[in-house]
Order: structure tokens, then C-alpha cells, then sequence
């Protein structure tokens, strides 16, 4: 409970920032476990395959995918300052 306390208290005096914090997280965690879930099946099928060496996803994609998480994190930020 102190911690929790603690963490509401320096970042934010409201009462419900740890919960969003804490809800946040969890969606966040679930979500990469099931990105990873999904890269790891596309690993198993490529591997049964002749291209196996190849990597799942180009540095091109990589990139891509990240800026568009990116965008997303800058929108759900518009979002929650009303503009």
C-alpha cells in the first residue's frame, strides 16, 4: 500500500492515476505477449519452409510498425488533453 501511495503522490494527487497506470500496463503487456505470440506461429510456419533463414519481418517493416505505434501513442495524448 505505501508504495502505491507513494507512486500517486509524486506523479499525480488524483486517486485513480495508480489504477490507470496499473490497467495501462496490464494492456499493454497483453498486447506485446500476444504480438509476440502471433511472430512466433509465423516463425513456425516460415520454418517449415525453404526461406527459414530469412527474418520474420524486413528492418523496413520494423521501422514502419514503429512509427505507427508511435501515432498511436501521439493520438491517444490528443485524446486525453481534449484536442
Amino acid at each position: 500500500m505505501a508504495k502505491s501511495k507513494a507512486l500517486v503522490t509524486r506523479g499525480n494527487k488524483n486517486p485513480r492515476f495508480a489504477g490507470v497506470l496499473l490497467v495501462g500496463g496490464l494492456v499493454g503487456a497483453l498486447t506485446g505477449v500476444g504480438a509476440a505470440f502471433l511472430l512466433w506461429q509465423a516463425r513456425g510456419k516460415k520454418s517449415r519452409t525453404a526461406e527459414a533463414d530469412e527474418p520474420i519481418i524486413s528492418t523496413g517493416e520494423a521501422v514502419n510498425l514503429g512509427m505507427i505505434l508511435f501515432g498511436l501513442l501521439r493520438q491517444i495524448n490528443d485524446i486525453a488533453r481534449g484536442k
